[in-house]
């Protein structure tokens, strides 16, 4: 399986204005560093959730159909491609599959499924948008405590060596937003 984001988050998960505002910084001065941190912290939440926190846009390949969403929640899929003996993509008629969530996790159940005529890795290339409409106000407070300890140890952020938030009361606020099937 391969996931390849092919549109970006056109936003972050939290404002600089809204992150400062956290923050009480009322100087320019920091902006860059600051929203650099929002970045950091917005992927560091993705990566302990599973999820997509802002909507983007990606491409899933695979050698079979049979296939949960790698990036919850799912918006929407634009598209579903197999490939033919000739390693060209078909696409998939959209009335022959259906996208539903079981347990917070997108999945694809499909009415019929074409014989794939070859094992390629990339037999099986799924197009979809996922991320949150409304991000959840605990993951908001989250990054923002996150972005908080990124500025108070700035020079440790800045070499990379800071570590994640100890305080278990914050730790336990991404817990029900955590997908442990992958």
């Amino acid at each position: 399986m391969q996931l390849v984001q092919t549109v970006a988050p056109a936003t972050m998960a939290i404002t600089l204005d809204d992150a400062k505002g956290f923050l009480r910084v009322l100087s320019t001065d920091d902006d860059v560093l600051i929203a650099s941190m929002i970045v950091q912290a917005t992927k560091h939440v993705e990566n302990l959730t599973n999820r997509q926190l802002v909507s983007a846009t990606y491409e899933l390949y695979s050698d079979s159909f049979e296939q949960k969403m790698p990036k919850n929640p799912i918006q929407s899929i634009q598209k579903i491609e197999y490939m033919d003996a000739n390693q060209n993509y078909i696409v998939l008629d959209n009335s022959l599959y259906y996208l539903y969530e079981d347990l917070e996790i997108g999945k694809i159940e499909y009415v019929t499924l074409p014989i794939l005529p070859t094992t390629h890795k990339k037999a099986v290339k799924i197009t979809f948008t996922c991320g949150y409409a409304t991000i959840p106000e605990p993951i908001l407070a989250y990054i923002r405590v996150k972005i908080a300890t990124f500025y108070e140890f700035r020079e440790e952020f800045l070499i990379g060596t800071i570590a994640t938030p100890s305080d278990k009361f914050i730790e336990n606020l991404l817990n029900p937003y955590k997908i442990k099937e992958f």
